[in-house]
């Protein structure tokens, strides 16, 4: 018995070691003109200068960087820092994957799957959405009222990760980055007022002249402004930071608890339970399960506690529910689905389309 105790203690040591390791080894966004990189098992200063430098020579001056005694044993979890100025890049491109309603890009009309560069202009109107890809997977998606220019929209050459500067000059963003578990080489949101460093997470970002409010739903990320730089944001935390440089981390609300979407007077609807500390809720629609594809944007009141929901079209609808709180910052999301309109089905099964290839929509009540 006492055998098989300590075989069993050895597994699990072996197992949570190679988790703890995993979990820290990766590209870890940036850190002033640094990359950062946390070692994993096995990991060399020539071979990890060979990938992020293409240069594997240029690893006695990481070793002596990172104060490194041996570079042949590097500690497991030590966090690397490699300058930028070492790393080629290469310009890539984003894609618009999705967009509805008043969508302008450098002020002309978008096109789905339009390209996007470095230099470009996205604004979405007063009823506007828009998601762009990176390279990586990442989405990022715009609701009304926002405007974003795409500053850098690069890779490191060999290793392939994002090294990427947006600006969100109004409105907002939510980002879904590096989903892929690949980690990231630099991904910066710069706004009038602070600047948010993403380490692979979702998050949102708000701003205005008068302020700038970063919600952190998962994943890492830090906030620089002038007057303190690197300031970690913990997951299930929002940032609210005014023009005059004062900030106030507070937790998010949670989730609100929906019911099942069911038919009512108005069409679909949802009931929910009250957050305390609620001002108010917004609901966002979308056509996709992850969100990205946003069609509808809305504000219930806190006193009600019905939402209803309306099809924007064919097709499965997704509805995203956040509470706000009295700073402005908005919570986790809970989220209920619901069917979207009906089609005009023909005779051999196939939807009956319109002279520009629509489907046809029938009525809904």
């Amino acid at each position: 018995m006492r055998i098989f105790s300590a075989l069993l203690q050895l597994v699990l040591c072996f197992l949570f070691s190679n988790y703890a390791t995993s979990a820290l080894a990766q590209p870890a966004g940036a850190k002033d003109d640094y990359f950062i990189y946390f070692v994993e098992a096995g990991d060399t200063l020539s071979e990890l200068s060979e990938l992020y430098t293409t240069r594997s020579s240029h690893w006695r001056h990481l070793q002596q960087l990172n104060q490194v005694e041996d570079e042949m044993r590097l500690p497991i979890g030590k966090e690397l820092k490699i300058p930028f100025d070492l790393i080629p890049v290469i310009a890539t491109e984003a894609t618009l994957v999705h967009y509805k309603g008043d969508v302008k890009i450098n002020h002309q009309s978008a096109t789905k799957h339009t390209r996007l560069k470095a230099g470009d202009i996205i604004n979405t109107g007063s009823r506007g959405f828009a998601t762009l890809q990176l390279e990586d997977g990442s989405t990022l998606t715009l609701p009304p009222q926002s405007q974003l220019y795409l500053k850098q929209l690069n890779a490191f050459e060999r290793a392939r990760i994002s090294d990427a500067i947006l600006e969100l000059q109004q409105g907002s963003i939510e980002s879904h980055v590096a989903p892929n578990n690949t980690g990231v080489g630099r991904f910066e949101i710069h706004t009038p007022i602070s600047i948010t460093g993403i380490r692979g997470t979702n998050l949102r970002v708000h701003t205005t002249e008068a302020h700038t409010q970063t919600e952190l739903l998962s994943g890492k990320a830090h906030i620089d402004r002038p007057e303190q730089r690197f300031q970690m944001l913990s997951n299930g935390y929002g940032a609210n930071i005014s023009a005059d440089g004062k900030t106030a981390i507070t937790a998010l609300l949670p989730a609100p608890q929906l019911t099942l979407p069911k038919r009512g007077p108005k069409g679909w609807q949802t009931e929910l339970i009250p957050v305390s500390g609620a001002q108010a809720y917004l609901v966002q629609v979308a056509l996709s399960e992850n969100g990205s594809q946003a069609v509808q944007r809305f504000t219930v009141p806190a006193d009600q506690n019905i939402v209803y929901l309306r099809p924007s079209g064919p097709g499965e609808h997704y509805a995203f529910v956040r509470a706000i709180d009295e700073h402005g910052l908005m919570g986790l999301d809970a989220m209920v689905s619901y069917p979207g309109q009906g089609v005009l089905i023909s005779t051999d099964g196939s939807p009956v389309v319109s002279g520009d290839g629509q489907p046809i929509l029938l009525t809904d009540y």
